[in-house]
């Protein structure tokens, strides 16, 4: 005799339709958190997603579908927020998956069943007139439930608090967790989609260079392109340049390596910082479609990355053979050595190695104009230091920042033309003119470009750094600390000295939209059972009152009736105008009568 499966009753009360239907929610949600993971094998998502739903949904049909469906929900929810994309801002580059997470899991709670409804009507207060105590009777009024009284509900049916406590809550869990799951937990590296060329733009600011060409104009917009999780502010470095020609800065050296099987990256002789500095860390990840330039922090020293890269010389990263693409992730190691202005004025006086000189302090091309003013502004200043703070100062008070300022003219020296004729241009145009003018100044200097550090997330806990953030900049190296920043366009943090902290942020606006959701869906679970207490509550005393007033006027007529019986009897019968009350006293008094 065999023995039939056990069913859990929640699946007897809906249609197969709607089981395939939770199937396939089912599935997108294990699809989104499968093809998270920081794996290659993300091609076989979508079809581990499926069968884990149909083996869910079927296979598991002792178990009741409602519990199926939360459980899917909270695991495929962990896995988003480990692995970042519920906690690399949601809604930035991947956070279409977020989305659609969102949205599937919502429709899942709303569709899935509820606790299994038993048939009945919704109890109510009866008051039976044969229940009602006779006038002789001491027995108190009787209030009785009937079980069956009130509308009979659908079975299966879910309640619509019950929907939208669902989506709620839900969304407050993913904006007001998933971050700080996150921040907590790390990513690491990780391959990202499938790359977009589409995405290789000529303003496309992640794309490797050799040289960079003044006379043409930025066109910058507020998109992401990439997050960086970092326990320090710094500029995020991506290309270095040492060689002017009057309108386009070009790289000297052009080796480069392939990075070593532990990501160690060999720092070039001047690079101090890289020998001698405190270890930091750094997490980034790319947001555009195509990136074959890799930011990071100077100095880098070893990089945690899935995919091969290489670096060059100065110890700038680049991705030469595969681009990075939407969603990789990657680690870097990077020294910065503390410093202040006292000990850089210091500094500033001291020798210069040779190697340094030849290559980052020789004149490079410039206009007599631009030779004499950088002359006569570092005139009789022996630290370098000093030097680059009086060009600084200059500009500060002769130059200003405008993206829409005019292009030089063709054959133009860039720097002449806006140091004394426009004298309005944007980063480029402003480092260059400092980079040159400190040179013939004997100050060894070099031009970098890559992006300031972007706008604090408090809730993610990185740097959002987007198109607008890219940037050019001065280095200018010093005995014991190696290459400095300097930017008179920007507020520049010296090297390893601002920190990251989340109280430099203003209020998030997934903080406000998640406690939002939160306050609703509590509001939502409370709302309906306050109600239908309120409702017990007003019933049960209206039909208490209803039997103290039945009960009272039986018991006053009966007594009446019987006060009138006992005055006819005693030969007083009670006249038409007597009240109740003094026809009692009368027969009262008769009573007492011998």
């Amino acid at each position: 005799m065999s023995r039939r499966a056990k069913v859990s009753p929640d699946r007897s009360t809906i249609s197969t339709q709607r089981v395939w239907a939770l199937t396939a929610l089912v599935a997108v949600q294990f699809w989104t958190a499968l093809s998270s993971l920081p794996t290659d094998g993300q091609s076989y998502a979508a079809e581990a997603a499926a069968v884990c739903a149909v083996l869910a949904m079927f296979g598991l049909r002792s178990v009741p579908i409602r519990w199926i469906v939360r459980a899917t929900a909270l695991s495929s929810g962990l896995l988003l927020a480990r692995f970042g994309e519920l906690g690399a801002f949601g809604g930035i580059g991947g956070s279409w998956r977020v989305l659609a997470w969102l949205g599937v899991v919502a429709a899942a709670l709303v569709l899935a069943p509820s606790s299994r409804a038993t048939p009945g009507r919704t109890p109510g207060v009866v008051v039976r007139a044969e229940d009602v105590p006779a006038p002789e009777s001491d027995a108190a009024a009787r209030v009785l439930v009937d079980p069956g009284a009130g509308p009979r509900p659908r079975p299966g049916a879910v309640p619509v608090a019950l929907m939208v406590a669902s989506v709620a809550l839900v969304g407050a869990a993913a904006l007001l967790s998933g971050p700080r799951m996150a921040t907590a937990f790390p990513v690491g590296a990780r391959v990202g989609d499938v790359v977009d060329l589409g995405d290789n733009r000529q303003d496309n600011a992640l794309v490797a260079t050799d040289e960079l060409d003044m006379t043409t104009r930025p066109r910058l917009s507020e998109r992401v392109v990439m997050t960086v999780r970092s326990p320090l502010a710094s500029f995020w470095r991506t290309e270095t340049f040492d060689e002017w020609d009057g309108s386009t800065w070009r790289r000297s050296d052009q080796g480069g390596r392939y990075l070593d099987t532990d990501g160690r990256v060999e720092a070039s002789p001047e690079d101090l910082a890289a020998v001698s500095g405190v270890d930091s860390e750094q997490e980034f990840r790319i947001e555009v479609g195509f990136a074959t330039a890799v930011p990071s922090a100077p100095a880098a020293v070893q990089v945690d990355s899935v995919q091969e890269l290489a670096q060059r010389p100065d110890g700038t990263l680049v991705s030469p053979d595969r681009a990075l693409s939407r969603g990789t992730t990657y680690t870097v190691q990077s020294r910065q050595v503390p410093t202040d202005t006292e000990r850089l004025r210091e500094l500033g006086r001291g020798e210069v190695p040779t190697g340094v000189l030849e290559r980052y302090a020789q004149p490079p091309v410039a206009t007599e104009r631009t030779i004499a003013l950088a002359r006569e502004l570092t005139e009789g200043l022996d630290s370098n230091y000093d030097k680059v703070l009086a060009l600084e100062g200059w500009m500060d008070d002769n130059t200003g920042y405008d993206l829409e300022a005019p292009l030089s003219p063709q054959g133009v020296d860039v720097v002449d033309h806006f140091l004394f004729d426009s004298q309005l241009g944007w980063c480029e145009q402003i480092a260059s003119s400092l980079v040159v003018m400190a040179r013939h100044a004997g100050v060894p200097a070099r031009l970098t470009t890559g992006f300031t550090p972007g706008e604090w997330d408090a809730v993610g806990g990185r740097f959002v750094v987007r198109e607008v953030n890219a940037h050019a900049w001065a280095e200018v190296w010093f005995p014991e600390v190696g290459w400095v920043t300097f930017d008179p366009t920007a507020s520049v943090p010296l090297a390893g000295t601002d920190e990251a902290t989340p109280g430099a942020a203003a209020v998030d606006w997934r903080e406000v939209v998640g406690l939002g959701l939160l306050v609703v869906g509590v509001g939502a679970l409370v709302m309906g059972p306050a109600r239908r207490w309120a409702q017990r509550r007003t019933l049960a005393r209206a039909e208490q009152r209803r039997v103290r007033e039945l009960v009272r006027h039986r018991w006053d007529a009966a007594e009446e009736a019987a006060i009138e019986r006992l005055g006819a009897g005693a030969g007083r019968p009670r006249e038409p105008s007597e009240t109740v009350s003094s026809y009692a006293g009368v027969v009262a008094d008769l009573m007492e009568d011998p």
